[in-house]
């Protein structure tokens, strides 16, 4: 009789546990890509981390023109890093972050104009994660040309929250 109340309540918890309070944004707020006119492509862009326990360094983009870009529900917005996002002609303005392990930087805001049939990529510079003992102080952004190489926007710089983080880093020990 034990096991068999044990076993409900364990169901019953593990019921609870798996039920979230989500929801998905309405689409109205989420980056559609243009269906008509002369298109160009963005996407973000990834270094390796200085050690393979903290990740690759990674440059993402949040928002397009104030709307949020599409992800999966336990995805990290960093997770999309890779996506391609058509874009429509003209001057766009994109939120856009950085992340390496546990350090994020603060969202900040882009513009910059995009010609058609041309691939564009959020570049970055810093020195967040480069080292283990690193400043972890700004991150510097750009959009690229991918084919010219050639910066398309002016320099933004970001930096890291002001609240201190509690960073922790896996200690592995071999017997």
């Amino acid at each position: 009789m034990k096991i068999v109340v044990l076993i409900a309540a364990l169901l019953i918890l593990t019921g609870c546990m798996s039920l979230k309070n989500t929801k998905d944004l309405p689409a109205e707020l989420l980056y559609q890509p243009p269906v008509l006119g002369q298109t160009a492509t963005i996407m973000g862009s990834s270094e390796p981390g200085y050690m393979s326990l903290v990740g690759d360094r990674i440059a993402y983009i949040m928002e397009i023109n104030g709307k949020r870009v599409p992800k999966e529900r336990k995805e990290d917005y960093s997770a999309t890093w890779d996506t391609i996002y058509p874009i429509a002609t003209g001057e766009h303005t994109m939120t856009i972050s950085y992340r390496i392990g546990g350090h994020y930087a603060v969202p900040s805001k882009i513009i910059f104009d995009a010609e058609a049939n041309r691939n564009y990529q959020l570049n970055f510079v810093t020195d967040i994660g480069t080292e283990w003992f690193s400043k972890n102080s700004y991150v510097d952004f750009w959009v690229m040309d991918k084919a010219t190489q050639q910066p398309v926007s002016d320099v933004m710089r970001s930096q890291l929250p002001a609240a201190p983080r509690v960073i922790s880093y896996p200690i592995i020990i071999n017997n």
